[in-house]
């Protein structure tokens, strides 16, 4: 029997962060009349980037473009 090393699925990783408020989530019109997601660190955020600011046209791109940073980041701090 061989015991791999698993990675965490960076989903799992995005809804922690959410769940735990290092991300708020909120609906911003854009200029042709839409909506776009927006994702901003919470007031007080004392991690890096407290003015970092995440932006995409729906939930799913929204998921995936936070689970794409948290593995960036993730690696960058490795």
């Amino acid at each position: 029997m061989t015991t791999e090393p698993t990675t965490p699925d960076p989903r799992v990783r995005v809804l922690e962060d959410l769940i735990h408020g290092r991300w708020v989530l909120t609906l911003e019109p854009t200029p042709d009349g839409g909506m776009e997601v927006v994702a901003y660190r919470p007031l007080g955020w004392t991690g890096p980037n407290p003015h970092e600011r995440l932006a995409a046209p729906d939930h799913a791109a929204m998921r995936e473009l936070l689970a794409r940073h948290t593995t960036d980041t993730a690696e960058s701090t490795e």
